[in-house]
């Protein structure tokens, strides 16, 4: 497990004026694509944070950030119940590496939560962003309050709270969340009741950027056991999830399914 004065970051950004590179990014020409008629914002990790510092510095409604796997994508496709949430998010960025595969190579790049939350922690101190943490165990949300303190001192982070409570704790984070107005805020829960979770409490939002980083307050704190550096270095994250818990044996089914359908996609392209 990682020590409290320990982190996940980049220090070569830090030596970079990345508001400068941000601000230099054009968004205006950033595209989409569709995976099984889910529109992805077809994007590097740098364009889509220099996307999401443009929607902060507007400030004009609740933005949705949702990040797909396979596993995810194969739930929320068009005719599925969870296709819904897809039409509403305002950012669709993809963390699996099977979905690069399912795009015949068009999709730039995987973008990670963990890379996602670090780059925006930097921006929220240099331009004074308020924060507020949602969502996984009480010790690893303290842990990585700790971590984010320690390493960006100047970061506001007016709220944290961990996840899994009674309506009536609900009720009082939600409250919070509206009194404090955050900017941005990270929901750190399962799939799917983390996306259900933000539809359905839109109202408390007001208009910041909502993030579901799912494990990545885990990663983060260090309390998550890190995949192998095969499955890691490959975006099989997701999948070395689905092998060492068993439990899911529906998410195998579903990872089956989306091969063939991505053979399928790829055959009905070639012909």
């Amino acid at each position: 497990m990682k020590q409290l004065n320990e982190i996940v970051h980049n220090s070569s950004k830090e030596e970079r004026d990345i508001l400068l590179e941000y601000q230099n990014i054009d968004v205006t020409k950033l595209e989409t694509l569709k995976v099984l008629g889910v529109p992805i914002d077809n994007v590097t990790a740098d364009e889509a944070v220099a996307k999401l510092f443009r929607v902060l510095e507007k400030k004009e409604a609740m933005h949705h950030v949702l990040f797909l796997d396979p596993i995810k994508l194969m739930r929320m496709r068009p005719k599925k119940a969870l296709h819904r949430i897809t039409e509403k998010a305002g950012t669709i960025l993809v963390e699996g590496a099977g979905i690069g595969w399912m795009s015949s190579g068009r999709l730039k790049e995987r973008v990670t939560p963990v890379a996602i939350m670090m780059d925006l922690i930097r921006l929220a101190e240099l331009k004074e962003f308020t924060i507020f943490i949602f969502g996984s165990k009480d010790e690893n949300v303290e842990r990585v309050f700790f971590n984010l303190t320690r390493h960006f001192p100047k970061v506001r982070i007016v709220g944290r709270q961990a996840g899994h409570l009674d309506r009536q704790r609900e009720m009082r984070v939600k409250e919070a969340i509206r009194k404090t107005g955050p900017d941005i805020i990270f929901v750190a829960n399962d799939f799917p009741e983390q996306e259900v979770w933000i539809e359905n409490n839109t109202g408390f939002f007001g208009k910041a950027v909502v993030i579901g980083v799912g494990g990545a307050l885990d990663m983060l704190s260090g309390a998550d056991k890190k995949s192998p550096e095969y499955f890691k270095s490959r975006g099989l994250t997701w999948l070395w999830r689905i092998i060492t818990r068993p439990y899911r044996i529906q998410r195998f089914w579903e990872t089956f399914y989306f091969i063939l359908l991505g053979i399928r996609e790829r055959l009905r392209k070639k012909s």
